[in-house]
């Protein structure tokens, strides 16, 4: 295949720039890119015209067995119905765009099945990463997500609990490091690891060649998960100087998730009010210190949340316009994230993130000037191309 005519962005071509490139793609991969007008032959061509093509989007925060609906509800599914509809609910993201989820807790079992199955050709689908199972220390409120917890307590039980998802089929940890925000219960604000056991997981999993995706509110509980050398803050939502100095290093990198702090706040059900008090107690906070180690230069990865109650899969494109409005990011530091900067958090920026020979063909052709308008990215999306495929 042929894509021609693409407008790219210089930030996110790792090749010779021209205003109009060819994308040339052989199998699942990029082969080569030329000028635009170039003659090259092949049987299969896309006509970009003119239009924005940029690397497939990257949503670093999803759960592929929530449906946005009512949480009690999901967690009641049987397997067979949650495997089932985690695949719809991916396909849902990769028609807009998003060509690499990382879902980051399921139940029984399930994406890891539909990820299987997807990498051995007999589905169609976007990359998913899978933490299956999450790790969490015995905490109230755990049931609300039926078998989603492997519960652990002490060190010892926190590196045993790594080898267990990972014989699972876990590709990367997921640690609960503090309160939830959804656990009936949970202080989002109160740490619930001890530092050696944030030390012990992560020890754990680099014995495995892989990493730690931890859930984190607090501000201490924050650091020391920095500290104990995790690689991806989820929400990340309480941050203050140290924690900005800390980011700078870029050992660690914050994963905030505002979607779901305005769609918990509008969707919610009766079921779940529980949560109200507690998204409104971070929510002022949130936006002060995202936007302060923004302008710090701090480098986020893009993450929606999406399955949680009010967020529909599919409809991942929501954080690009949530962030442009309440963090005040430029837009095309908005299409790193989502791109680039995501890659390299999960360290897979060797095959996806940018266009580039040798990396998947992985594209998105926008309607639109993203650059100009960054709700194009949420509205306007023409063709997806996943693993050279027209989907």
């Amino acid at each position: 295949m042929i894509v021609k005519n693409c407008k790219v962005l210089k930030e996110l071509l790792e090749a010779d720039y021209h205003e109009l490139v060819d994308i040339h793609i052989e199998g699942d991969e990029i082969i080569n890119v030329y000028p635009a007008g170039s003659d090259v032959k092949d049987e299969h061509i896309v006509d970009a015209g003119g239009k924005y093509v940029l690397p497939g989007f990257i949503d670093l925060h999803v759960h592929l067995t929530l449906s946005a609906g009512d949480t009690l509800v999901d967690s009641f599914k049987s397997p067979v119905q949650m495997t089932i509809d985690a695949y719809s609910f991916a396909l849902d993201s990769l028609k807009r765009g998003f060509t690499t989820l990382r879902d980051v807790g399921a139940s029984s079992g399930t994406v890891i099945a539909v990820r299987d199955s997807i990498n051995a050709g007999k589905l169609v689908g976007p990359n998913l990463i899978c933490s299956g199972r999450i790790i969490t220390p015995t905490e109230n409120g755990n049931d609300f997500f039926k078998g989603m917890y492997l519960e652990v307590d002490s060190p010892d039980d926190m590196a045993r609990g790594v080898r267990t998802v990972m014989k699972d089929g876990a590709d990367f940890i997921k640690l609960m490091g503090t309160g939830a925000m959804m656990n009936p219960g949970g202080e989002p604000g109160m740490s619930i690891c001890f530092k050696e056991e944030f030390e012990a997981i992560v020890k754990a999993a680099e014995l495995k060649g892989t990493y730690v995706a931890v859930h984190c509110h607090g501000t201490n509980a924050i650091k020391t998960a920095i500290k104990a050398g995790c690689r991806s803050i989820e929400h990340s939502s309480l941050m203050d100087d140290e924690i900005i100095e800390l980011y700078k290093a870029e050992t660690a990198f914050p994963v905030p998730t505002l979607s779901v702090w305005i769609a918990l706040l509008r969707d919610l059900p009766e079921s779940s009010k529980f949560m109200t008090k507690k998204v409104e107690a971070v929510l002022s906070d949130n936006i002060k210190g995202v936007k302060k180690a923004y302008k710090a230069g701090i480098k986020f990865g893009f993450g929606t949340d999406q399955g949680v109650t009010g967020l529909f899969h599919g409809d991942n494109g929501m954080e690009f316009e949530v962030r442009k409005e309440h963090y005040e990011m430029d837009n095309i530091d908005l299409i790193l994230q989502a791109t680039k900067h995501s890659a390299e958090i999960m360290k897979m920026d060797h095959k996806i993130g940018t266009i580039k020979v040798g990396k998947l063909a992985d594209l998105v052709i926008v309607d639109g000037d993203p650059l100009d308008d960054i709700s194009v990215l949420r509205n306007n999306i023409e063709t997806v191309i996943k693993s050279g495929q027209v989907v």
